[in-house]
């Protein structure tokens, strides 16, 4: 049976805090593999009308290890 692949967003104005992020997920993931990552820096808006500040979403993609 083919494994299922599953998707891992990340979110963040900083790029520090996902770098964190990922490290911390990819410790708890164990031996997931990667399949694609993707990254997209945007600006976001905190309020309507409020100015906006950066926004940072890395996607990965990947399966989980088999139990």
């Amino acid at each position: 049976m083919p494994k299922s692949m599953k998707v891992k967003l990340f979110m963040d104005r900083s790029a520090g805090a996902i770098e964190e992020h990922i490290n911390t997920w990819l410790d708890q993931a164990g031996a997931a593999v990667i399949i694609k990552t993707n990254t997209v820096v945007t600006a976001v808006p905190e309020k309507a009308g409020d100015g906006s500040h950066p926004c940072i979403v890395v996607t990965v993609w990947y399966e989980p290890p088999s139990n």
